[in-house]
This record gives C-alpha cells, sequence and structure tokens, in this order.
C-alpha cells in the first residue's frame, strides 16, 4: 500500500466561527487526481443558535424555498424573530401608503418602532401567543400599512410555526411604497435582515437594530482524516471563505498524498465520513450520472439514494444542482443535507462527487452560449466547489485506470466560443486514453422538449467526432433521451458519437413529444422518467443502464471501446 502522507498542520484564519454554528457537509469532490487527492468541503451557516445574525428573507426550513435555512428548528422551537431598520422616503406622493408582502407559514405579528401593525393567524391565549390554524407559505399576501412617516423606521416581526413538529415554516417578508398609478420598492425580496432563532429576545427588542455580536472564537469544526484501519487521526488544514455573498461561511480542505482504491475516514466535529479513492488500475469501473436534480426534497433524497444504491466509484453530476439561481444559498443546505444522508453505498461509503455547471447555478437562470454573464453570476458555485481554473467550470479529469472526463460550461457562465480551443486541446492530449467521456447540461441533440444546442452542434461535435469521444452526456430537458451514434449531423454507427441523458435526476419531467420517431429519427430512446445512468467500463467496452429510483431499468446501451 502507498504510504499515507501527512497532512499540513491545521492554521486559523481571522475568519471564525463557534461550534454552535449549524454545519451542511461534509461532502467529497474530484477535481484533480481522484486516486491520491480530495477536496472536502461543507458549509457553517452563521446564526441560528441564540444570537441576533443577518441572513437573507425568507426565513425557514423544510420546503425547499427559503434563503436562510434554520434546520435546527424543527422539534425544538416555533418562533424565529426578525428586525430591520427601513428608510422610508420623504418625497413619496400624498397619497402613497406602505404594503407589506408577506409569504408565511403558518403565522406572524409585525410592529413599527415597537407598535404593532400587523396581526396574521395568530392569537393571544392565556398570556400566550397560539397559531390559530396551519398557513401555507404558497404566495405572497398584501397587507396595507396605510401612511407611514418619512425617516428611519424599524420594522420588527415574530414568525409562528404551529407545532415543534410542523414539517416547515416560512417567514418572509417585502415592502414597497403604492399610489395611484406608481410604486416603488422599499424592502426588496431577499433583503437582509436580522434575525433571532432558537433563543428568546431581550426587552426593548422592536425598538434597536445592530447584531449583538458574539465574542470571536478559536473553536471551529476541526477535520480529521485517516486511512481506515489506521489508529491516529491527522489534523487538516482548513480554508475558510465567504459563501457567495451571504453570512455564511464555505469551509474546505484540500487532502494531497492518499493511497489508491482505499477507504479514508473523514471526522468533522462528531460526525464521520468515509470515501475510497479511485484504483489505479481495475478491470471494471463503475460510475453514475445525470443532472437537475432538485426540484422536491422527496425526488431529491430517492435518487440519492439510488446513486449510492449502484455502488459506483463517483457520481457525474451534470448541472442544474440545488435550483438557486445564484439567489437562495439555503436551497444548497438541503441539496448537501440530502446528499450526505443519502448518496452512500451499500456498506456506508459517501459516494464523492464531479460536478458540471448549468443554467440554475447562475442569475437569471440563462444559456446564453453567445454572451454568458462571467463568473460573478455564480458565485454560489464558484465559492462553493473546487474549480481547476477559478471562475471556470470546465475541467478535465483524468484516472489513471484509464479514464479520462471533459465536462464543459454549455453557455452559462461561460460562452461555447470561448472554451472550443480549450476543447480540443483537452481532446488531443487523450488521443490514446482508452475511455473518454463528455458532459455538459444543455444537450445539443435532445428529444424536443426544448430547442438543441445548434451551438454547440457546430463548435464541439465535430471535435467529439474528430477525437472519437466514446459518449457525451447531457442534461437541462428534464427527460430521458438517448440518440443513435452521430456523425456530422446523421446517424452513423461506426463513427458516430451517442448522446444520452437529459437531465431528471429530481424533477418534474416534461412529456415526450407524441411526433418523436418522424421529426427526430436519430433519437433511439425518450422517457418521461426520473432517472440515473449506471454506466460500466470493462475491457472490451462499456455499458449505459437508465434506472428509476426503486431501481427499475427501462433503457440500456452498449458500446465497444473505439481505441
Amino acid at each position: 500500500m502507498a504510504m499515507f502522507h501527512p497532512f499540513r498542520v491545521l492554521s486559523f484564519l481571522s475568519l471564525t466561527l463557534s461550534l454552535d454554528a449549524s454545519v451542511h457537509g461534509p461532502f467529497v469532490q474530484w477535481s484533480t487526481a481522484p486516486e491520491s487527492e480530495a477536496s472536502v468541503r461543507w458549509v457553517e451557516t452563521s446564526g441560528g443558535s441564540g444570537s441576533w445574525t443577518l441572513g437573507k428573507s425568507g426565513f425557514g426550513y423544510g420546503d425547499a424555498d427559503d434563503a436562510t435555512v434554520i434546520r435546527e428548528m424543527e422539534g425544538r422551537f416555533a418562533e424565529v424573530y426578525v428586525r430591520r431598520k427601513i428608510a422610508v422616503p420623504g418625497d413619496l406622493p400624498e397619497k402613497a401608503e406602505l404594503v407589506l408582502l408577506a409569504r408565511y407559514d403558518d403565522a406572524f405579528t409585525l410592529a413599527i418602532d415597537g407598535r404593532e401593525a400587523v396581526r396574521k393567524n395568530v392569537r393571544v391565549v392565556d398570556g400566550r401567543e397560539q397559531v390559530i390554524q396551519k398557513h401555507e407559505a404558497n404566495k405572497w399576501e398584501e397587507i396595507s400599512l396605510g401612511k407611514v412617516e418619512a425617516g428611519e423606521r424599524i420594522f420588527s416581526a415574530v414568525g409562528f410555526n404551529d407545532g415543534l413538529q410542523s414539517s416547515d415554516f416560512t417567514l418572509d417578508l417585502k415592502v414597497v411604497a403604492r399610489w395611484d398609478g406608481g410604486e416603488r420598492e422599499i424592502v426588496g425580496e431577499g433583503a437582509e435582515w436580522e434575525y433571532l432563532a432558537g433563543a428568546k429576545p431581550t426587552a426593548g427588542w422592536r425598538r434597536q437594530v445592530g447584531v449583538e455580536k458574539k465574542e470571536d472564537s478559536d473553536e471551529l469544526p476541526e477535520l480529521r482524516v485517516r486511512v481506515k484501519g489506521e489508529t491516529d487521526w491527522k489534523l487538516v488544514e482548513v480554508e475558510r471563505v465567504p459563501f457567495a455573498k451571504s453570512a455564511h461561511t464555505v469551509a474546505s480542505a484540500e487532502l494531497t498524498g492518499l493511497p489508491s482504491g482505499t477507504d479514508i475516514e473523514l471526522r468533522l466535529g462528531d460526525r464521520d465520513v468515509v470515501f475510497r479513492t479511485a484504483p489505479s488500475k481495475a478491470e471494471t469501473l463503475r460510475f453514475v450520472t445525470g443532472g437537475d436534480m432538485f426540484h422536491s426534497r422527496g425526488l431529491l433524497d430517492a435518487m440519492n439514494a439510488r446513486a449510492g444504491a449502484e455502488d459506483p466509484m463517483f457520481a457525474l453530476l451534470g448541472g442544474d444542482l440545488a435550483y438557486t439561481n445564484n439567489q437562495n444559498v439555503g436551497r444548497w443546505f438541503e441539496w448537501i443535507d440530502s446528499w450526505v444522508e443519502n448518496a452512500r453505498t451499500p456498506d456506508g461509503r459517501q459516494v464523492p462527487m464531479v460536478v458540471a455547471i448549468g443554467n440554475h447555478e447562475i442569475t437569471g437562470a440563462g444559456y446564453r452560449p453567445n454572451d454568458a454573464p462571467g463568473p460573478e453570476a455564480a458565485d454560489e458555485f464558484f465559492s462553493l466547489f473546487r474549480m481547476q481554473e477559478a471562475g471556470e467550470a470546465r475541467q478535465a479529469i483524468d484516472f489513471e485506470a484509464g479514464l479520462s472526463l471533459v465536462l464543459l460550461d454549455s453557455g452559462h457562465a461561460a460562452t461555447l466560443a470561448s472554451q472550443t480551443d480549450w476543447l480540443e486541446a483537452r481532446l488531443k492530449e487523450r488521443e490514446k486514453v482508452k475511455h473518454l467521456f463528455v458532459c455538459y447540461h444543455r444537450p445539443a441533440w435532445g428529444c424536443g422538449t426544448k430547442e438543441d444546442a445548434v451551438g454547440i452542434q457546430k463548435l464541439w461535435c465535430p471535435l467529439f467526432e474528430k477525437y472519437q469521444v466514446d459518449a457525451v452526456f447531457e442534461n437541462d430537458h428534464h427527460v430521458h433521451s438517448r440518440s443513435a451514434p452521430m456523425f456530422d449531423g446523421k446517424v452513423d454507427t461506426e463513427r458516430g458519437v451517442p448522446y444520452l441523458g437529459a437531465g431528471a435526476w429530481g424533477t418534474k419531467v416534461r412529456s415526450i413529444p407524441a411526433n418523436l420517431k418522424k421529426v427526430r429519427p436519430w433519437m433511439e430512446s425518450a422517457y418521461a422518467k426520473n432517472h440515473l445512468y449506471a454506466v460500466t467500463l470493462e475491457e472490451e467496452g462499456w455499458m449505459a443502464v437508465a434506472k428509476e429510483a426503486d431501481g427499475e431499468v427501462f433503457d440500456r446501451v452498449e458500446r465497444r471501446w473505439r481505441r
């Protein structure tokens, strides 16, 4: 067995969080040498543990639509307190009134400068607030606040859940000024509020703002690592950076010098995780792939569990991971939690991930192949995951056992043309690699639920054909689809490249066009089913099997190696 190299000594950065911060993770990502290296990453959330802190509205848990997720609320407490200073403009028309827009589950009260102005679905019984009935936060409710004197005002609110065991909670607020024929935003959606969760506020909290800062602590969650079976743990250096523009933190540790094909144990605080490094040699390799993962937590959990049940070496995740549109870090917490809890092999190991970017990682959820906005429009993605090049989602990852993966940004943070020379250089470098696959998000050869990416057909597909790529994994369309081998826009079983996938891991699926075979005769298989592909690489060729969450097989393709 290769020697397990010592890890670097832990060094603390100036950014510190106390141990009572909620932690989501750790998860394992591969972006370099998977036989000997791994990136271990987790999120440390700010607040939610008895102190005032800043968070983006809405606040809550359980329904995957909250910007600030307070997961520890369930089963522990039923109230959340929020407040912020609001500047009411002095130049509003005389007849202008303020309007509160609220989404809430299940009740709330709101005060202005300490005086109650709104009470919704809650009453006082025996001196205590009591929710009247369940209420769903499925739409914005408009509540007139009347004329409010210009100047700085303190808005404060209390959100009430209907019980400790409730499966979800939401408090989401925004404020506009309205008058005949006009409207002005005062507090927008996703604005920052101070919030307190897990404790009662002190007297006078409604009349003051200013986060009560806790003393810094060096009691950070520590990561320790060891080869499974060894006795001693090794402390690892952890880097911490802000999670996009939020108050939360992404923590990461880069592990090097790992032995190949070996189980590695991680200990983060009181959490233990095991993963396996890639083998340096193998007669059979196996991975799972898919994309468009998280419309609902139930679908996500079920498909993540299927990924683990396949006992793969890794999961190739092709974009649209948490569906945040770069403006909802709370959904990433849910996404990470689901992976950690469910993407486990039959013997309990966590499945390492390889990630590509999709349009729902981008502000505005755009497909902009010719004028992509750049990495700043995807700062959640780029702060959460390690990429080979800062701000670039494109990657080429090589496995010593003879597998190479080339991942591309299909017109989301980067344009297609800006990656074409890079793509040809990476494919040329891998002409003699036995197993060569490409993955990106937007399909070149879909089944017609959305338009094909003709720019990819023009710029990239000729390169896939020239360098004899074995298959391309596509996503985005929320269906299953598989093309025949394509060469120069036509079916060619000898020289062609098949395009598989189309992204329906955990989304609501779309309908397959009724005239599919007539208008797209090259399409060999298409289903409106949630699925992943289990891909097996053997000596003579490869096989991809499409499976639903329960393991039901509905599509299969086998091909011999091309080199």
